[in-house]
Parts: structure tokens; C-alpha cells; sequence
């Protein structure tokens, strides 16, 4: 769907018994060290919002002044030739931001041969009021920027450890061990 000629994303709020739907941060004093990749445990930073099967499928209410990691329902690809960013899409949606990360870098979604795979965007969202949220609820817009020239290594090229490349789900920074990683951190 588009909208003044940019893409509508929606929110992604899975059904699937057990299955993540998202990250609420937790209070800490906790340090993140920026030279530990995959060096710290998300328990340590980060309660996982999972469904477990109730009539309030499909939808989850964020608190005020919380801060949540989610993602978008679609797939995107963005082409090296392009750069895209998530906007605003309506302060009828409550009054929110969920676009603080919002820039998806040439190749995002693409594997190195070309191949339009598409991964999900992560949202780092904080409402300035307790607001319900529907899956599939149009949560921002996707702007494309045509580069100048395409760069030699786009996002996704091996060589350049591209963490978010092929997510599916709400992933949080590559500072943070997967969740499946967390026992082998000291």
C-alpha cells in the first residue's frame, strides 16, 4: 500500500503460540560495552514479549513512557541504488514514536547475488501515552532516497557482517546475543 508515494509498514503482532512478538526494555544501570559484539545477555537489558494464547490475540498494549524493540509485518528490500527511511505515518495512531533507528541502508533485504529476499525492520518504539496496537496497523511510512552512486559493498555483502540482513522478527542490536546464544556469555 502506498500513501503520498511512500510505502505503508504495519506492525507486526504474531499470533503463534510462544513465539516473540517483541523486546520491553528493563530499568538497569547495566553499561552496554560498544566493543563486545554479541558480548551481553539480553535478559540483562530486555524482557521478551511472547503470545501465549489468549482472546487478546493479534494485539498488545504498550505502556507510556516504556521502551519496546519490534519489527514491521512486511518483508522490504531495498536496492543498492536506493537508501530508505521509516517516518511518521499519523499521530491518529496515538502518540507514539516508533522510528528511532529508522534507516535501512543500500542492499537491505537483498542477498549478494541480487536475490529479493526481504527482512523484516526493526522498530524502537516509545509511546508518550498507553496505546493498544493491532497487527498489520499501519505503524510508519518508508521513504526511498536515490544515492548518487551505488556503493561498492551494500549492505548484506558478506564481508561487512551485516547483522540485520534476513532477519525475521524482532531482533535487538548486535551488541545484545541472540537468545538461543545467551549461556555462552562470561
Amino acid at each position: 500500500n502506498l500513501h503520498n508515494g511512500m510505502i505503508i509498514l504495519g506492525i507486526r503482532v504474531p499470533r503463534t503460540h510462544g513465539e516473540i512478538i517483541g523486546y520491553e526494555a528493563i530499568s538497569t544501570s547495566d553499561v552496554v560495552d560498544l566493543k563486545r559484539v554479541s558480548g551481553h545477555s539480553h535478559e540483562d537489558f530486555f524482557r521478551p514479549i511472547s503470545y501465549y494464547g489468549s482472546e487478546n490475540g493479534g494485539r498488545l498494549v504498550l505502556e507510556k513512557d516504556r521502551f519496546y524493540i519490534l519489527c514491521i509485518k512486511e518483508r522490504v528490500a531495498v536496492p543498492k541504488e536506493f537508501s530508505a527511511e521509516m517516518i511518521p505515518f499519523s499521530h491518529n495512531i496515538g502518540e507514539l514514536r516508533a522510528h528511532y533507528a529508522g534507516f535501512f541502508d543500500p542492499g537491505f533485504g537483498i542477498d549478494e547475488h541480487g536475490g529479493l529476499r526481504g527482512s523484516n525492520g526493526v522498530l524502537e518504539v516509545r509511546p508518550h501515552e498507553t496505546v493498544t496496537i493491532y497487527d498489520g496497523q499501519p505503524i510508519c511510512l518508508m521513504q526511498f532516497f536515490r544515492n548518487r552512486c551505488v556503493p561498492e559493498k551494500p549492505y548484506g555483502t558478506t564481508a561487512l557482517g551485516s547483522h540485520y540482513q534476513g532477519q525475521t522478527g524482532p531482533w535487538l542490536a548486535k551488541y545484545f546475543a541472540k537468545p538461543e546464544e545467551t549461556s555462552s556469555i562470561e
